[in-house]
């Protein structure tokens, strides 16, 4: 594999995705410009984690499973299940969980409890243009990633550099 990625809230199918991401005129220019930023950055040799709320019909979940990449983990987020069964899901992904251990970091759909982090990062969704005040935590909405995955070397640069920062506040 060549690269690591990280998504989270696509929100395809939603039709009034464009009221709440006021850049986009409909969810099919919404849909199309993130198809079009995934293919930008991932390849066919990738490994693509998507942190939830992915797909709100059947068509949408089924058009993902065609983007490219090796291998696409989702972790279940609130909104996976409300017009698509865990039947259907699992078809389309090498991988399905609801909360998963990856290298140093806890990856969810929301942030979870900081007394459940013991010791690692976690990297989720759900809050939107929401952030945590923690440095341990980094929020993968499309609307923080320029509505397009991140790669894991910018997320470990970005924590690390988070990391530093708590450092240097502790010592002072």
């Amino acid at each position: 594999m060549a690269n690591v990625w990280f998504t989270s809230d696509l929100h395809l199918g939603h039709k009034n995705i464009h009221k709440f991401r006021t850049d986009f005129e409909s969810e099919e220019h919404h849909r199309a410009i993130i198809k079009e930023n995934y293919h930008s950055v991932v390849t066919k040799r990738d490994k693509v984690f998507f942190l939830g709320d992915l797909a709100f019909t059947q068509e949408a979940l089924e058009d993902v499973s065609t983007w490219v990449a090796e291998r696409k983990v989702l972790i279940l987020g609130n909104h996976c299940t409300d017009n698509i069964s865990m039947q259907e899901i699992v078809k389309h992904f090498d991988e399905v969980h609801s909360l998963l251990k990856y290298k140093n970091m806890w990856l969810s759909h929301a942030p979870i409890h900081p007394a459940e982090l013991r010791g690692k990062y976690c990297l989720h969704g759900h809050v939107h243009f929401a952030t945590l005040d923690d440095l341990r935590y980094f929020n993968c909405c499309l609307e923080n990633t320029e509505y397009k995955p991140i790669d894991l070397n910018t997320v470990r640069q970005r924590l690390e550099s988070a990391a530093l920062l708590r450092q240097e506040m502790n010592d002072n």
